[in-house]
């Protein structure tokens, strides 16, 4: 049986890895509320329970990182994504770096 995203940080001792390589996810209710002007990081129970996740992960001392790869022009999402960045992933805990597609290292 899989583990969950939950029972993979809980267990994870010294880091924990996330790479996205995806410029669209769907349209969420977040996604909805920054189209319409919204700016901030979304306040839905899911977008709650992944920061507090974040928040009792880094304070067990354990590095939280996640890498977004991304094509340029950069699609309504990931715009998104960068907007509400700061406030959903940063202020948690997490380190996010970004790299354009055309930059990756392909060895």
């Amino acid at each position: 049986m899989a583990l969950s995203i939950d029972e993979l940080m809980r267990s994870a001792e010294r880091s924990a890895v996330h790479l996205e390589m995806r410029d669209d996810y769907g349209v969420s209710e977040g996604f909805i509320a920054w189209r319409q002007g919204y700016k901030g990081a979304p306040e839905n129970e899911a977008s709650k329970a992944w920061r507090a996740l974040v928040v009792e992960t880094v304070a067990r001392d354990v590095s939280v990182r996640r890498a977004r790869i991304v094509s340029e022009p950069l699609s309504e999402f990931v715009r998104y994504e960068y907007d509400i960045t700061a406030d959903h992933n940063v202020n948690a805990g997490e380190e996010v770096r970004w790299l354009p597609r055309s930059r990756r290292r392909l060895s």
